[in-house]
């Protein structure tokens, strides 16, 4: 029984070697489970050790930091959720320096943390729209149609109040623009991320009059 444990513990050790970087990161992500805390954040660890195994290339980070915003977007515990943001910026600023410098997803995941902050640190409000809205102009500029940026303005306007241009209303023509450019997007190549479609589509449910 014990020489059986080691051969398991010695081909999985092999598997886990001879994984290619997208395989390591296509893996993760089917672990990556929102509705379950504690497999999230197992996840959560196991990109970030992706991204040591390959620190060079730009996507480990990516998702890296990626993992880290919708765990720290779904964290309940305000102090827990600003650890996670910080580390998820981090991990954006080690893909920037890996070669990711001029990519639309790490600038529409950093406006995302930034939209996240205002519901953290209401005092700072006005420094963290300003942050929210840089990086959602530099994520566009890189890249018009990539349907995750009106995802996140559409998330920001649903949580703001109608008095200062949010509701389900004003949220909803952004999640609807989303939606024409995620029915165009492959979920064929990990380098690309497509993250978002199931949410977006959930969130044009609940906007709907």
């Amino acid at each position: 029984m014990k020489k059986l444990a080691i051969l398991v513990l010695i081909t999985t050790s092999i598997a886990a070697q001879s994984q290619t970087v997208e395989e390591a990161i296509q893996t993760t992500l089917g672990q990556f489970n929102p509705g379950d805390r504690t497999a999230m954040m197992s996840a959560v660890n196991r990109f970030d050790l992706i991204a040591k195994k390959w620190s060079t290339d730009w996507i480990t980070h990516y998702y890296a930091g990626y993992a880290k915003t919708i765990a720290g977007a779904t964290e309940s515990d305000n102090t827990k959720k600003a650890q996670l943001f910080d580390e998820a910026e981090k991990s954006l600023e080690a893909a920037k320096v890996s070669g990711a410098a001029e990519n639309d997803e790490v600038y529409t995941l950093l406006a995302m943390i930034a939209s996240n902050r205002i519901g953290l640190d209401p005092e700072a409000w006005q420094k963290h729209m300003e942050t929210y809205h840089a990086n959602l102009r530099k994520a566009k500029q890189l890249r018009k149609d990539n349907p995750r940026t009106y995802y996140v303005e559409g998330m920001s306007k649903f949580y703001t109040p109608e008095a200062y241009g949010g509701g389900k209303e004003n949220a909803l023509i952004y999640f609807e623009k989303a939606e024409e450019y995620f029915k165009s997007e492959s979920t064929n190549n990990i380098r690309k991320p497509y993250w978002g479609r199931e949410h977006n589509t959930e969130m044009i449910k609940e906007c709907q009059p």
